[in-house]
């Protein structure tokens, strides 16, 4: 299970620290709610990487484990997308300048991946914003509609995105 926190500092400060990061504590397991003292135990950390256009800094992503329903969860900082290692920041940076037709940094094939799934997600992200109740129409235009959403996306806020989106018809941001 991924939990995103919002450790409120940039991916380089986030990697300086590294597990001296202030990771959340819960009252209770966010699986089967059970209280999590005694029941809620750190499990460690696995490393990975997060990159942007400047710079690219392996970061430890912290693990619990509850003892109760034997769920694991990971504390995802909130510039990050599960399972993708460059930021959502910069993964929508290059997305947004390919609606726009400039040309985005990084390798076309990445660049086109990221286009693609983004595209595939409009309908999720358009039923996202509808529950929210930013009510609007869908056009037959996939390209203005991707325009439009990227929009939404960046007046809401990257990260506030992510956090919020999360589980959002059982699905997150950028999934297949």
């Amino acid at each position: 299970m991924i939990k995103f926190h919002d450790f409120g500092i940039s991916l380089v400060e986030y990697g300086e620290r590294g597990k001296k990061n202030e990771f959340p504590l819960f009252d209770q397991c966010p699986n089967c709610k059970c209280h999590s003292h005694g029941n809620l135990h750190r499990n460690g950390y696995y490393w990975r990487y997060g990159i942007t256009d400047e710079t690219t800094v392996r970061i430890p992503i912290c693990r619990l484990r509850c003892l109760q329903c034997e769920v694991n969860i990971s504390i995802l900082p909130d510039f990050l997308i599960p399972y993708f290692q460059h930021t959502i920041h910069t993964v929508l940076e290059r997305v947004k300048k390919i609606l726009q037709r400039k040309k985005a940094k990084g390798s076309r094939q990445l660049v086109r991946f990221y286009l693609n799934r983004f595209l595939t997600c409009i309908n999720w992200i358009h039923s996202f914003f509808i529950s929210l109740g930013k009510i609007s129409g869908m056009s037959e235009d996939i390209n203005s509609e991707a325009t439009k959403y990227m929009k939404m996306i960046l007046d809401f806020g990257e990260s506030p995105f992510l956090r919020r989106s999360r589980g959002h018809l059982s699905k997150y941001f950028m999934a297949n």
